[in-house]
């Protein structure tokens, strides 16, 4: 809970809460009270008969809202490496102010908590080996990461050259068509699905033209 004050407000009492571990309740002799973090708690030690005055509990909200928002990412960072760009937007949606959040990240940035490059070749590498998916559609994927284009191609090139578009494609076709019949319609069917998983003609051709098709 924010609280507004223009005077000064004195502490009458400060206890942890029972439900929430690491957190404790303020109560003001006013009436008011301000959930705080231990962290806070500890950064700028407070005591019962304490007044507060009004840049003294700004400073306080502010502390608040910072470690907030640093242990909101770092949660999200626990399941999986994510892009600033991610993180930014997630953080935004949560109503957190942008300058705040700019702030946090370039901290957590220059601690290695967030690196885009490491970010970007994870994710480019399960899209190539686990989805095995073609160049347009991983470039799709990258979108709303804003990875910078020379970083991204120059991942891209060394996960195509270990793994070469044809080959992605055979394994797919070869799969595919163990259960399907030979005919024209399924090898528009399957032109189709590739160009979907972003591979272009010159990826699929010789795969394509290689299969006898009925008709």
């Amino acid at each position: 809970m924010k609280i507004k004050i223009k005077l000064k407000l004195k502490i009458q009492s400060i206890e942890p809460q029972k439900r929430r571990k690491n957190r404790f309740t303020i109560t003001f002799e006013s009436g008011d009270v301000f959930g705080i973090s231990e962290d806070v708690l500890l950064s700028i030690p407070l005591s019962i008969g304490q007044t507060i005055d009004p840049n003294e509990f700004e400073k306080i909200q502010f502390l608040e809202s910072s470690i907030g928002i640093k242990n909101q990412v770092l949660i999200l960072l626990s399941y999986r490496q994510r892009s600033r760009a991610e993180l930014t937007r997630r953080l935004k949606l949560k109503g957190h102010p942008l300058a705040m959040i700019i702030s946090i990240l370039d901290e957590l940035e220059s601690k290695g908590f967030i690196n885009d490059t490491d970010f970007a070749k994870m994710f480019a590498t399960h899209l190539v080996e686990n989805k095995k998916i073609g160049r347009v559609a991983v470039q799709s994927e990258f979108y709303p990461h804003q990875i910078p284009e020379p970083v991204l191609d120059s991942i891209l090139d060394d996960l195509y050259e270990k793994h070469p578009p044809i080959e992605l494609v055979k394994t797919i076709i070869s799969k595919k068509m163990t259960t399907r019949e030979k005919s024209q319609k399924e090898k528009l069917r399957m032109i189709n699905f590739l160009k979907r998983k972003g591979f272009v003609w010159e990826d699929m051709e010789s795969e394509i033209q290689g299969i006898e098709w009925d008709g």
